[in-house]
């Protein structure tokens, strides 16, 4: 039996992420207040809307949501916008998004996310978030990873 999703309701992502997102996605940023289902759709908004008000700003927010590690391992920005753009091209300019119910376990969380593209295909992913120990981001949860979920893609009904 398939969990209940939560439809995400375009500004459902304002009142999650409070006064870091008070100027739209792009002015958001990591802050402790934030929580990991804020996150994913702060980054999954600005996903939608990828190369507005210029190309990759979108892909900008994202990345300034990338944990250290994961910033060291994709970075810099022009390096992870192109393996977004060639690796995930189903996630730019989206349509919409539902997400599964957040896992936690400590210090990380796992969010699923059913993505539906342009073309109007359902693609499964999974976020996996940790939330920071130390530094410049403490306590600000951030985006270790993104991976497709086992379920093969399917039209959207």
């Amino acid at each position: 039996m398939r969990p209940i999703l939560t439809r995400m309701i375009p500004w459902l992502w304002l009142l999650l992420a409070g006064s870091a997102a008070a100027a739209g996605p792009l002015a958001a940023k990591p802050d402790p207040a934030l929580s990991p289902a804020a996150v994913v759709q702060l980054q999954l908004a600005a996903l939608a809307r990828v190369d507005q008000p210029q190309r990759d700003a979108g892909l900008a927010v994202v990345f300034g949501f990338a944990s250290p590690g994961n910033r060291k391992l994709t970075g810099p920005l022009k390096r992870f916008a192109t393996m977004i753009r060639e690796g995930y091209p189903e996630m730019l300019n989206h349509r919409g998004t539902t997400l599964a119910p957040l896992v936690m376990q400590g210090d990380v969380a796992l969010q699923g996310v059913e993505l539906i593209d342009r073309s109007g295909v359902l693609h499964r992913y999974v976020f996996q978030l940790s939330k920071q120990p130390d530094g410049e981001f403490r306590d600000c949860w951030m985006t270790d990873s993104v991976y497709q979920a086992p379920d093969t893609p399917e039209q959207a009904t």
